[in-house]
C-alpha cells in the first residue's frame, strides 16, 4: 500500500522542508507553486496530480453554484497543457470527476477526446473515479474498458466496506491498481486492500501543536499534545516546541528564524515517518492475508508511469 500525503500551504510556500515519500498535488492553476511543493518535500519520485474537482464541488455544496461548463474545461484543459509541458510526469494524474454535477455522458467524454490521449501522450497513469452515484454498470465499464489502467474510489465510507472491498478484489484480479481517497482510517483500512491512499490531514498535528505517531496495535495515527512530556521536565522548551508548531500565518520575520523553521520542519518530518510506519504496517497486513499488489501487477506486466521524462518517450 501507498500512502500519498497531500501538500499543505506550509510545502506551497517554501516554509518547511522535510522527506516525503509520495506526494499529492492539487492543480488549482498555479503551476508556479507546483515545483516549490515538490522541492519541499524533498523532491519525491512518486507524485500524483489531483485535478481540483474539489474546488467545482466546494462552489456547488457552499455557495450553490454550479460554474458554467466552459469555465470548466478551460481548467481542464489548462492541467492537460501543464501536465504535457512537464519533463517528469506524475504516477498517476486524477481525472475531473464531476460527474454529479455535469453527469456521465460528459465525463466520457472528457475520458475518451482528453484524458486517454494524455495518458498514451505522456506515459502518466489517470485514475478514473467510480462515485457510489455512478452504479454498478459504471464500476464494470471500467473494468472492462482496456484502456482503464488505474481506478479511484470517491467516498468509499458513504457506501460501506464491505461493497468497496467487493470492488477493490475485483480490480485486484483485473490487475488494476484502485486509489481510496481520504481513506486513512483504521477501520476501512483494515477492511479494503487498496493499492494506494492518501491523507489530507497529515499535517494537522503540525498546525494544531500536536506531535503525530502511528500506533501499531492499533494500527491507527494518533496525536498527542506538543511537549507534554516535557512539560514534567523543562516548560519553557515545550512551551517553544508548542508555539513552533501551532503557528497559523507565518510573517516574513517568523521565516528569518532558523531555530523557528527548523523545529517546524522536524515537526512536519516525524508525521512523514509516522505516515511511513503506517504504510509499511498495512502493506504487510494484506501481504498476510494474500493481497499483494506489486507481486499481481508484474504478473500482470504492469509499469507505473513514475518519472518518465519527454526524453525517455522519445526513444
Amino acid at each position: 500500500m501507498r500512502i500519498y500525503l497531500a501538500a499543505t500551504a506550509d510545502l506551497y510556500d517554501a516554509r518547511v522542508t522535510c522527506d516525503v515519500k509520495h506526494l499529492l498535488l492539487s492543480y488549482m492553476g498555479a503551476e508556479a507553486r507546483m515545483p516549490v511543493a515538490i522541492k519541499s518535500a524533498g523532491s519525491p519520485d512518486d507524485w500524483c496530480l489531483d485535478s481540483g474537482a474539489h474546488f467545482f464541488l466546494g462552489a456547488f455544496y457552499k455557495k450553490h453554484e454550479k460554474l458554467p461548463l466552459e469555465k470548466v474545461e478551460e481548467h481542464l484543459h489548462k492541467l492537460v497543457a501543464y501536465v504535457n509541458g512537464l519533463e517528469e510526469v506524475p504516477r498517476f494524474v486524477v481525472e475531473l470527476d464531476l460527474q454529479d454535477l455535469y453527469g456521465m455522458e460528459r465525463i466520457w467524454q472528457w475520458r475518451d477526446e482528453i484524458w486517454k490521449p494524455l495518458e498514451r501522450q505522456t506515459g502518466s497513469r489517470v485514475a478514473y473515479v467510480w462515485h457510489p452515484g455512478d452504479g454498478e454498470a459504471e464500476w464494470k465499464r471500467l473494468l472492462d474498458d482496456p484502456a482503464v489502467q488505474y481506478l479511484g474510489l470517491a467516498t468509499p465510507r458513504a457506501f460501506g466496506s464491505g461493497q468497496a472491498a467487493r470492488y477493490v478484489m475485483q480490480a485486484y484480479e483485473a490487475g488494476k491498481p484502485v486509489h481510496g481517497f481520504a481513506c486513512v482510517r483504521e477501520r476501512l483500512l483494515k477492511a479494503v486492500p487498496f493499492y494506494s491512499v492518501d491523507s489530507t490531514s497529515w499535517g494537522a498535528g503540525s498546525m494544531f501543536g500536536l506531535v503525530t505517531q502511528f500506533n501499531m496495535l492499533r494500527g491507527t495515527i494518533c496525536g498527542k499534545p506538543a511537549g507534554k512530556a516535557l512539560f514534567r521536565k523543562d516548560r519553557n522548551k515545550a512551551a517553544a516546541n508548542l508555539l513552533a508548531n501551532a503557528h497559523g500565518k507565518v510573517r516574513l520575520s517568523d521565516m528569518l528564524n532558523s531555530n523557528r523553521g527548523e523545529r517546524l520542519s522536524r515537526s512536519y518530518q516525524d508525521a512523514v515517518r509516522s505516515y511511513e510506519e503506517m504504510e509499511a504496517f498495512y502493506s504487510a497486513y494484506w501481504r498476510c492475508r494474500g493481497v499483494d499488489w506489486d507481486k499481481r501487477l508484474a504478473d500482470r506486466a504492469y509499469t507505473p508511469a513514475a518519472r518518465v521524462t519527454k526524453s525517455v518517450q522519445a526513444r
